[in-house]
């Protein structure tokens, strides 16, 4: 089951695909739908979970506050799940994912939502699958690994006297 806004033609082969793979959704699974949809329980639900995910998302931002090195820069999402920190442009966010897994925390690197190649200095941060204690855990030790990332490319640059 799903819901589709599509040109029409578009709409008839998505239907088409539809029924070459199923012929047709389950009774059962529509009947369930109907009632969830039909019984008010959507609308609490939406109301409710919004609640939670902006606690989360704030506990997030508030712990970038905290924990990132000033040269990272983040979005301050107005909804959804995820929000972006965007990498100074020398560093590529999936050899920081790396030394952040061995650190018990992880993100998924932009590049992969970026179709022209781009993006190798993002992360998204996803703030609604964990409890805030989690989150706050998590952008901590986050924050320890670029800051010494940054740290250890300091160091490498040459001194000019």
């Amino acid at each position: 089951m799903g819901w589709i806004v599509a040109p029409a033609s578009v709409i008839q082969r998505c239907v088409m695909a539809k029924q070459g793979m199923d012929l047709h959704s389950s009774t059962f699974i529509q009947m369930v739908s109907h009632e969830v949809a039909a019984g008010g329980f959507l609308e609490k639900h939406v109301r409710e979970i919004r609640e939670v995910y902006r606690h989360r998302r704030d506990v997030m931002l508030q712990g970038m506050e905290r924990h990132f090195p000033s040269a990272v820069r983040w979005t301050r999402p107005q909804g959804g799940l995820f929000l972006w920190a965007i990498l100074p442009e020398h560093i590529d966010a999936a050899a920081v994912l790396t030394r952040a897994v061995e650190n018990k925390v992880a993100f998924v690197p932009g590049a992969a939502f970026y179709p022209d190649g781009g993006g190798h200095n993002t992360m998204r941060l996803n703030f609604s699958n964990a409890k805030p204690d989690q989150i706050e855990i998590g952008i901590k030790r986050l924050g320890e690994v670029l800051a010494e990332i940054l740290e250890e490319e300091a160091d490498l640059e040459p001194v000019m006297a």
